[in-house]
C-alpha cells in the first residue's frame, strides 16, 4: 500500500498540507468566538467591530482558496501520468522464426532455454504450433532479464494430391515395408530428440547453400499431401528442382549423425550443427559421409537423386531448430530480414 500511496500523492508532505489547511480553518473558529465573545463589550468601537469582521473574512477566503489550489494541483499530477509501456511483442507464423538481437546471454521460449547465436536470440515456431501468444525471454550479457510476447499466426499450407504415383509400393505400403520404416523411425527419432541437448553452435547465419546454384524451392513446406486420395504425412521440408547428378552440400559446419538408406526418404543424411539445429537431406542419388562424420560448411554429402517416394529427381532440405519444424529458406537469407521483436 505504500507504493500506492507514493504513487497517487496519499502519502508524505500532502498530508502536511491537508493539516495546514485545517489548522486555517481552526483559526477562523477562533476567531468568530472572539468576535462573538465581545460583540456587545462597550470598550469596543465600531471601528474596531468591522475590523474583527473584515479579519474574519479575509481567514475565511484565504482557507478556502488554499484547499482550491491544493485539489487544482492533485488534479494536474494525475492527469500527467505516463501510460504503462507497452509489451514487447514477437510476430510470426506457423514454421517461422524470430529473432531478439542485441547483447544476448540467454534465450528462453516457455520452460525451454539455449544459447543465443552471435549475440542474438532465435525463437524458431514449429509448422503446427497452435496459433496463440506464448511467453518468451532473454537474459542480456549485462545480466537484465527482459520479456516479450510471441504471437503465433495461422498459415495456411498448401494441399498436394498425387494422382496416378507412378511407384505403387509406397501407396499401397506392404506389412514388410511398415516394418521397416518402423525401425528406421527408431533409429532416427532418439537422435533427433539428443540432439536438443546444450551443445554450442558451429555455424553462423546466414547457412550455406546446399547446392552451388540454388533455384527457387516448390514452397511445399508443411503441406498436406496424399497419394492417390489416401492422407499421408505433412510435407516438413522444401523440395529444390535441381537436376540428378548435381552436388549436395552441407549448408554449415557440423557431425554427420546418421547416412543410410531410408523406404520414404531414400537416401538420407542428417547433420547436427549445434545450438539445436539439424539439417536433412532426402533422396539423394548416393552418400558421400558416414555416422559421425565432422564436416565443413560447403562440403558435399552426395548427389542428387530420386531414391525413395519422389515423382523424379530433386533435393529434399529440411530443418529442425530446438525441436521446432522450420521453413529452411528462412536460415539461408540475411538474419535482418527475419521478424524482430517490437517495443
Amino acid at each position: 500500500m505504500t507504493e500506492f500511496g507514493e504513487d497517487f500523492g496519499l502519502v508524505g508532505s500532502d498530508e502536511a498540507d491537508l493539516d495546514s489547511g485545517f489548522s486555517h480553518a481552526a483559526k477562523v473558529g477562533d476567531w468568530l468566538v472572539f468576535f462573538n465573545g465581545f460583540r456587545h463589550s462597550s470598550t469596543l468601537t465600531r471601528f474596531s467591530m468591522n475590523s474583527l469582521r473584515c479579519c474574519a473574512l479575509v481567514a475565511s477566503s484565504l482557507f478556502f482558496l488554499t484547499i482550491s489550489a491544493f485539489s487544482q494541483t492533485k488534479k494536474s499530477d494525475s492527469g500527467s501520468k505516463k501510460p504503462l509501456e507497452t509489451a514487447r511483442t514477437l510476430r510470426v507464423v506457423q514454421g517461422d522464426v524470430g529473432r531478439w538481437p542485441g547483447n544476448c546471454r540467454r534465450c528462453a521460449m516457455e520452460a525451454k532455454s539455449w544459447e543465443p547465436v552471435n549475440g542474438t536470440c532465435y525463437y524458431p515456431v514449429d509448422m503446427e504450433t497452435k496459433p496463440g501468444r506464448y511467453p518468451i525471454s532473454r537474459r542480456t550479457t549485462g545480466g537484465k532479464l527482459e520479456s516479450a510476447s510471441l504471437l503465433v499466426s495461422e498459415k495456411t499450407f498448401p494441399e498436394e494430391n498425387f494422382k496416378n504415383f507412378k511407384k505403387p509400393e509406397y501407396v499401397n505400403v506392404s506389412a514388410k515395408n511398415l516394418s521397416r520404416n518402423k525401425a528406421e523411425l527408431a533409429r532416427v527419432l532418439p537422435l533427433l530428440n539428443a540432439s536438443r541437448e546444450e551443445r554450442p553452435a558451429v555455424f553462423d547465419l546466414p547457412l550455406g547453400k546446399p547446392a552451388a546454384t540454388l533455384p527457387n524451392p516448390e514452397n511445399n513446406f508443411g503441406a498436406h499431401r496424399s497419394f492417390d486420395g489416401q492422407e499421408r504425412d505433412r510435407h516438413t521440408g522444401d523440395d529444390y528442382p535441381l537436376g540428378a547428378g548435381q552436388s549436395v552440400l552441407s549448408v554449415g559446419n557440423g557431425r554427420v549423425l546418421l547416412a543410410e538408406n531410408h523406404f520414404f526418404s531414400g537416401n538420407s543424411v542428417f547433420i547436427d550443427h549445434g545450438n539445436g539445429l539439424i539439417s536433412e537431406y532426402f533422396h539423394l542419388k548416393d552418400l558421400d559421409v558416414k555416422k559421425n562424420q565432422t564436416l565443413k560448411k560447403g562440403q558435399k554429402i552426395g548427389e542428387v537423386g530420386e531414391t525413395g517416394r519422389t515423382t523424379g529427381p530433386h533435393l529434399h532440405l529440411g530443418l529442425r531448430w530446438h525441436g521446432a519444424r522450420i521453413r529452411p529458406g528462412l536460415l539461408l537469407i540475411d538474419p535482418s530480414e527475419l521478424p524482430m521483436v517490437q517495443p
